[in-house]
């Protein structure tokens, strides 16, 4: 069985994972974190899933009832369980007019009440050979898009499993068959898109990727398209990512190495000419060597790119760590991603992320008017830093990766 979990809560993620895991067989369970991927598109496969578990909270301020009820605009939903603080009769009302969709309060979460709700929502515990059939189903139809680009890329994979999905795109742990080498391969279905600026922005992915050659930048592999799919191929990380150490505690001597070898990387990208625009802890990446690696160009561009594949005015990026330039829809350059890795690094050494509000409007106004964030006292020795790549002017900002790498190597010694 599959099941999909939204929630940006660690904990939450880590207990209804094992809980569904003591209960269910053969679970295989996708995190979706919507502070670090955002809103689900309205191409999203739901079909993929049997259980969709959603906090009824989203980044503090967003109703999960209002998600599920956009969600079910586009398509039908898997059986749907809201998790909320307490009991609400109003969205319990509102979560029974809908089709398998329930509600459990915190308190009453345990094993024992989700097994009987998943019995109500008919996804019981699953017997093994009807569960394998569920993972059998799922595997070979994604085993078999892996294996039709087998024949008409450079190098031809084979499918290991699916380890995410965007509106239009599908994420693979794949194997390159000629030397074995594990990669991940991004796949674009051509044949469920309307909008040709997906593609054109997929194609722009895939032609930045391949300019950069850094070891503190994703490798690339390969790209192209055949009749049905796009396709991309880099490296695979198996140490994971920055945000999942935050979750756990960085020391400080180590979350300065980190920022240093993250500006490193910006140094890489922005001498092609290339700004990131999302640079956030879930795109910065660990090898098995623990070297780290800028990752996700997805929305990256040129500094004298005239290619126009977003609204003007439009707001790109994520928002706990947009610049107020991005915030104000202007003109950037690579200082935005200077002020990025500053949010990085404050969030790094103190667990916490500098600003927080209860509204999308709330957050880019504390980015556009608050006061820098202060370190606690045992971190005063890197406001300096913190200050300087924060600041609300581009102009009072490092002008380039250099100056900042500069200001952070004393600060490893």
């Amino acid at each position: 069985m599959r099941a999909i979990i939204i929630t940006d809560s660690h904990e939450d993620m880590t207990h209804l994972r094992h809980m569904l895991a003591s209960i269910v067989n053969n679970v295989e369970v996708t995190e979706y974190d919507p502070t670090q991927m955002g809103q689900p598109a309205p191409g999203f496969d739901w079909s993929v899933y049997n259980l969709m578990l959603i906090k009824d909270r989203i980044g503090g301020s967003e109703s999960g009832l209002a998600w599920i009820a956009m969600f079910s605009l586009h398509g039908k939903l898997p059986p749907t369980i809201l998790i909320a603080d307490e009991s609400d009769t109003f969205i319990e009302g509102k979560l029974e007019e809908m089709d398998r969709a329930r509600l459990m309060s915190r308190s009453e979460l345990n094993a024992e009440a989700l097994s009987k709700i998943l019995e109500d929502l008919e996804v019981t515990t699953v017997p093994q050979d009807t569960a394998q059939t569920f993972a059998n189903m799922a595997f070979e139809h994604d085993s078999e898009i892996v294996s039709r680009l087998a024949g008409t890329t450079n190098d031809g994979y084979k499918f290991v499993r699916l380890i995410g999905q965007g509106a239009q795109s599908r994420v693979y742990l794949a194997e390159r068959i000629d030397d074995q080498q594990t990669i991940v391969l991004k796949v674009l279905d051509l044949t469920a898109i309307d909008d040709d600026s997906a593609v054109k922005r997929f194609a722009r992915e895939a032609d930045l990727i391949a300019e950069i050659d850094s070891p503190y930048v994703i490798k690339f592999y390969d790209h192209g398209f055949t009749p049905s799919f796009g396709y991309i191929a880099v490296e695979f990380f198996s140490r994971g990512d920055l945000k999942q150490r935050i979750e756990y505690g960085i020391d400080p001597q180590t979350a300065v190495l980190y920022a240093l070898n993250i500006a490193y990387g910006l140094k890489s990208i922005h001498e092609l000419g290339i700004i990131h625009r999302d640079l956030k802890p879930g795109n910065i990446m660990f090898r098995a060597d623990e070297s780290v690696a800028l990752a996700d160009f997805g929305i990256s561009k040129h500094m004298n790119d005239s290619w126009n594949l977003t609204k003007t005015g439009a707001v790109i990026g994520t928002l706990s760590y947009l610049s107020p330039e991005q915030g104000l829809g202007k003109q950037i350059d690579a200082r935005t991603d200077i002020y990025a890795l500053g949010m990085v690094l404050f969030e790094m050494l103190t667990g916490e992320k500098a600003f927080h509000a209860t509204s999308p409007g709330a957050l880019v106004y504390q980015h556009l008017y608050a006061d820098i964030p202060l370190l606690p006292d045992p971190h005063t020795r890197y406001q300096k830093v913190i200050a300087k790549t924060l600041a609300k002017d581009p102009d009072d900002r490092y002008a380039n990766a250099d100056e900042l790498i500069a200001a952070l190597q004393p600060l490893c010694e």
